[in-house]
């Protein structure tokens, strides 16, 4: 991760903090972003300005890192070189990573989750928490929206501010992306680390099996 930050620093990618040191207790010490993140964050992505904001950002950094090649091979879910067609994505790439400053994307934040994939595997989960994938009623009571949402259209919008053709294979992209998230939080809550291993004893599991029901069943809502 810090290759990482380092290189997108090199190339010019404002957008991520920089690392200033490492301590001898492997304490990170990064610059702060002003602006504003996390829960706020999710009212920003529901007008299609701040949609294709959002959209364009994770582009920019997907441009910006097409040519890294990073010589260290330790990624938090994996310990391996990239394939063919692979960059290092960043792994997390929700709206409450995003920081803002009215309705300009300033920031990506929480790199920890870094690593080998698709480009795919990014814009799958993103469009997972911007389409987004959940019922009408969670998106009305928590996500901000002032009506359900027109979620085939959203991911029109989000296609077309990344500068993709159309959203074909989208909708499978975001089942499989749902799994892996499964499998990811058992890995890092098999090694002891947190959140996730709260989030296993919490019953956490069974709503992310909740979610991949409920995309399932609700294909007509993304086509």
């Amino acid at each position: 991760m810090h290759e990482l930050l380092q290189y997108l620093q090199r190339v010019g990618f404002a957008e991520a903090p920089r690392l200033l040191s490492v301590t001898s207790d492997d304490q990170e010490k990064l610059t702060y972003i002003e602006g504003g993140s996390g829960s706020m964050a999710w009212a920003k992505i529901v007008p299609d300005e701040g949609l294709r904001a959002f959209a364009g950002l994770l582009r920019k950094y997907h441009d910006a890192v097409h040519d890294f090649q990073p010589t260290h091979t330790r990624w938090a879910m994996d310990e391996r070189k990239l394939s063919a067609g692979e960059i290092v994505t960043h792994g997390d790439y929700g709206p409450w990573n995003i920081v803002w400053h009215g309705n300009k994307t300033v920031g990506l934040i929480d790199w920890d989750l870094a690593g080998p994939g698709k480009p795919l595997d990014d814009i799958a989960y993103a469009l997972e928490y911007s389409v987004p994938f959940r019922s009408d009623e969670e998106c009305v009571r928590w996500l901000k929206y002032p009506e359900p949402p027109n979620r085939a259209k959203r991911m029109t919008v989000f296609a077309e501010a990344y500068g993709l053709p159309g959203i074909d294979g989208f909708y499978e992209a975001v089942i499989e992306r749902q799994k892996r998230t499964v499998a990811n939080v058992h890995l890092l809550a098999e090694r002891g680390l947190e959140p996730q291993a709260t989030w296993i004893r919490n019953g956490f599991l069974d709503e992310l099996q909740a979610r991949i029901e409920w995309t399932k069943a609700n294909q007509e809502l993304f086509l």
